[in-house]
């Protein structure tokens, strides 16, 4: 595979895999909400997440980590703490509702300073020519999902967007939709429960 232009400028934003690592679940009422995909309306109660990796921890006899960890992942989406938030707000980033979340741990503790990254659209600029993908797409509501093995990043469709509408996103047309960071803020996500991978090695040192 070859390297583009902009590949080096960008890290994926991925889940630390230690197996004391959370995995956030809904609640009953948090799991109704489109939250995944939409900004909800202001003064809608804070979502709410309990660890749902704790009964598999348990019966393995793996501790969660205590306290949790500064960046807790929905999937490939995630949750971020106050100081974050409060670095995100000024960059006025496209497509980025930032939503209140609370995450109760193994103790039954709440953490009430977490926020809820949602992208409420995808940006689609992974190159057809230089990735490595499944060509069969998947259809999900009528959009054509591709299986991503290794990525190189468009460089048409990078130069004809401003470096402000492209510092933080989450790629389009993939079955994960993995966040991406650009290299000038990218320091923000490498903290406790996230890794950041480089674009160049997804899929080749990190599979």
């Amino acid at each position: 595979m070859s390297t583009g232009k902009f590949d080096g400028d960008y890290y994926f934003v991925l889940k630390d895999r230690n197996e004391r690592m959370p995995e956030m679940t809904p609640d009953e009422d948090t799991s109704r909400k489109r939250y995944r995909f939409t900004q909800l309306p202001l003064h809608t109660k804070p979502l709410i997440f309990h660890n749902g990796s704790l009964d598999y921890q348990k019966a393995n006899r793996i501790a969660p980590v205590d306290p949790p960890p500064e960046i807790l992942f929905d999937g490939s989406n995630f949750l971020v703490k106050d100081a974050l938030r409060e670095k995100l707000l000024p960059l006025d980033i496209p497509n980025l509702a930032i939503q209140p979340a609370i995450y109760i741990d193994h103790k039954n503790n709440w953490h009430e300073d977490y926020w809820y990254l949602t992208f409420t659209e995808l940006f689609d600029c992974w190159d057809r020519e230089r990735s490595y993908y499944d060509p069969d797409p998947v259809d999900f509501d009528d959009v054509k999902l591709y299986e991503v093995y290794t990525y190189s990043l468009d460089e048409k469709v990078l130069e004809e967007t401003p470096l402000e509408s492209r510092r933080l996103f989450k790629m389009g047309s993939t079955t994960e939709g993995p966040v991406v960071v650009h290299v000038s803020i990218a320091s923000w996500f490498g903290r406790s429960g996230a890794v950041l991978v480089p674009v160049p090695e997804y899929g080749v040192s990190f599979p």
